[in-house]
């Protein structure tokens, strides 16, 4: 798929769709995937594969809170998402719980995001484009929910 391709497609599936979704309602679809995702996360062993996929999903949700800040008034920047992601050696154990931080941040961040009344505003993302900030949490529910199936027992 083409660069083209790709950011008309990311506009379709993240940003177009969460119009007219409140962040709040973004909120609560992250706090309840988020739920669903740590009970997920119990069921699989601590395995060198599973590590890597969890550090992944820990990693790129912190480096989209990072970009979602932008928002809010921090200053952007061009980085990759491998600066925000636990060593792969993490255990399982450790994994789980940064991820649960690092959603609650999530929750918390959307509270100052909706606050702020930023809801439109476009943030980039290296491959996908311009998001919003709803089309960034729309991201961030995907990616997760997404890159857990990869887990093995």
């Amino acid at each position: 798929m083409g660069l083209g391709m790709l950011t008309f497609a990311s506009d379709v599936f993240l940003n177009r769709w969460t119009r007219g979704r409140s962040l709040t309602e973004m909120m609560v679809a992250l706090q309840a995937a988020g739920q669903n995702l740590q009970r997920k996360f119990e069921r699989y062993p601590d395995a060198r594969y599973n590590r890597r996929v969890l550090s992944h999903i820990v990693g790129i949700e912190r480096w989209g809170q990072r970009r979602l800040r932008v928002a809010l008034g921090d200053p952007f920047e061009l980085d990759e998402y491998d600066g925000y992601r636990p060593s792969r050696e993490t255990d399982v154990t450790a994994l789980r719980q940064m991820f649960a931080e690092t959603r609650r941040e999530t929750i918390r961040l959307i509270g100052l995001l909706d606050r702020a009344k930023v809801g439109d505003a476009r943030i980039k993302h290296n491959k996908y484009g311009d998001l919003t900030v709803r089309g960034w949490l729309r991201y961030l529910l995907l990616h997760a929910n997404l890159e857990a199936y990869k887990l093995r027992s």
